[in-house]
């Protein structure tokens, strides 16, 4: 289960490692600059599509409903407040997807950018300890001596598959918190069985309650099952350079998650909000893969030869 210490000690490597990309210069010239440009075009692309594919679409759905509202008499207020929501925690979420869909279409430079980074990593740890007899060996030559490889193809498609999922579940979960007398209880239910497994049984149904007994909080329980679940999927994909050459089963992997999943909520939740910035957050993207490299370090040992 999580604790608050764990959560803390996250956020404070995802500080300590945004520090540490900040200060590489050799990241500032060469990784980080073409990281950062294949980013931006790839997010623009993303949020062309989006524009194009989803928004327009819906913009006329809700312009309709404006206009029967004058024939039919009825109050469109709800369903332009539930509408506004939806866009803003799922449609606008489209292209964070496809940000982290991008490392299977090329996966270069975000691995480029991380094994630079656990370069730098290394290098602060040895100056910072210069003198001292029992240094832990340097991460990024043992990572490397793993060929970076995966099955594209099946990654490709547990990802969409993962995706899918999330985005139904979520659809499911909007509308029946539309359905009169049950669907308040959608979301607090929702919440409650989403943190049981993290926090416990009593502290998980205690927050259910709570988003239960307190008014207006329909909006914020969206936002924070949307931050939950995409900020986990989120540290998946940026583990993806360790995982893509220190080939796990399912089970392991599970496991490996389990055993860190408080810091590694920490770490990906300082980071989640400002992915979610509109063309800006590839480049809080980029920072983020950087500083994955020092929350590897801190959580894991250097891999044995291979």
């Amino acid at each position: 289960t999580w604790s608050l210490t764990q959560v803390i000690r996250g956020l404070q490597l995802a500080w300590w490692g945004t520090l540490l990309a900040f200060k590489n210069r050799h990241l500032h010239k060469h990784t980080y600059v073409k990281t950062t440009f294949i980013l931006v075009i790839f997010s623009i692309i993303l949020y062309l599509l989006t524009s194009t594919l989803f928004l327009i679409p819906l913009k006329l759905i809700q312009l309709l409903v404006y206009l029967f509202s004058f024939i039919f008499r009825y109050d469109h207020s709800l369903y332009t407040e539930n509408y506004n929501a939806w866009i803003t925690n799922y449609v606008f979420n489209l292209p964070f997807l496809g940000l982290m869909f991008m490392r299977y279409i090329y996966p270069q430079p975000l691995d480029s950018l991380f094994v630079e980074s656990l370069h730098h990593v290394d290098l602060t740890y040895i100056k910072k300890h210069e003198g001292e007899q029992s240094l832990r060996p340097p991460y990024a030559p043992a990572l490397e001596r793993y060929p970076y490889g995966t099955d594209y193809w099946n990654e490709m498609f547990q990802y969409l598959k993962r995706t899918w999922n999330k985005i139904k579940i979520a659809t499911i979960l909007y509308f029946l918190s539309l359905l009169p007398f049950v669907g308040m209880f959608v979301y607090p239910v929702a919440s409650a069985y989403a943190l049981v497994d993290s926090l416990g049984h009593f502290p998980a149904i205690t927050i259910g309650v709570f988003m239960y007994v307190i008014p207006g909080t329909k909006n914020f329980t969206m936002i924070f099952l949307e931050s939950l679940y995409s900020s986990r999927a989120m540290m998946r994909e940026l583990l993806e350079p360790y995982f893509g050459r220190v080939h796990f089963d399912a089970k392991v992997r599970r496991k490996w998650f389990r055993e860190r999943e408080g810091i590694l909520f920490g770490f990906s939740i300082g980071f989640y909000p400002l992915v979610r910035l509109p063309l800006l957050g590839m480049l809080f993207y980029g920072v983020a893969q950087s500083a994955t490299a020092l929350i590897l370090v801190k959580t894991t040992e250097p891999p044995p030869p291979p």
